[in-house]
């Protein structure tokens, strides 16, 4: 039984000064205790990596658009050597850009906009305004022409990843890949924005592939079952400028 004397704490009343060293001690190691939890949480995290969404201010940049399968500008720049530069584009929100650029596909334009980038590979949000898309009668120093792709065929393969959409994966969200990332990444996809298997290195490099079909047309719908899961793909491989594509049977995707 307790002594007539002993604190008794009840809710509505101070607490007993007897109590008080007793309860600052448990709520001092309580918090102690959940600082390391979250220490120790945050270190088991991955690492987002270096995508930016440059949303500072609206910029431009002109090139040679090309839209099939998926829309991509090939733009001059001389730390990509004798490769055309390919940006992938997308609209704003979780849509792709094709239906906006298939009117001036093959011609040489002026795009407004933001960047979107990590890791070197670069990717431009169409501005929602009507002049977003201006087409030019050439390149000024750079003509046209030394901006088409040569299709450069580099054989059949098989490849273990992941299928993430690009928009989110280079930068808008971080991370823009994973199991934790896949409600959106499905959202993306099915809005036309462009599908990517990417597969990392024994350093956690990543290496990004276009994906098409076994004819190079639009996959986006094929790969949703798939999308941000471990899988394996076999398929035939090609360099477009500076950007890979890989083309693969929907139907023999292996979860692993």
């Amino acid at each position: 039984m307790p002594e007539p004397n002993d604190p008794f704490y009840v809710g509505y009343a101070p607490l007993p000064k007897r109590l008080r060293p007793w309860v600052l001690r448990f709520v001092l190691v309580w918090l102690v205790g959940l600082a390391g939890f979250a220490v120790v949480l945050a270190t088991k995290q991955q690492d987002p990596g270096p995508g930016e969404w440059d949303l500072s201010k609206q910029v431009a940049i002109e090139g040679l658009l090309r839209v099939d399968p998926y829309p991509v500008l090939f733009v001059h720049d001389p730390k990509a050597g004798d490769l055309a530069r390919a940006v992938l584009l997308v609209s704003e929100f979780k849509f792709g850009a094709q239906d906006r650029t298939q009117p001036f596909a093959g011609q040489a334009v002026r795009l407004q906009g933001h960047f979107i980038s990590r890791g070197g590979r670069g990717m431009f949000e169409l501005s929602s305004e009507s002049d977003a898309i201006q087409a030019l009668p050439n390149l000024g120093p750079n003509p046209e022409p030394t901006l088409a792709p040569t299709r450069e065929p580099l054989g059949p393969c098989t490849l273990q990843g992941e299928i993430a959409d690009s928009k989110c994966f280079l930068g808008v969200m971080k991370p823009g890949f994973g199991k934790t990332h896949r409600a959106c990444a499905v959202r993306c996809i099915s809005g036309g924005i462009t599908p990517i298997f990417v597969t990392r290195d024994a350093q956690r490099n990543a290496t990004l592939y276009v994906l098409t079909d076994l004819v190079g047309q639009p996959v986006n719908e094929a790969v949703l079952p798939f999308v941000a899961e471990p899988v394996e793909v076999q398929g035939n491989l090609e360099r477009r400028g500076d950007l890979f594509y890989l083309a693969i049977d929907p139907g023999k995707i292996m979860r692993k």
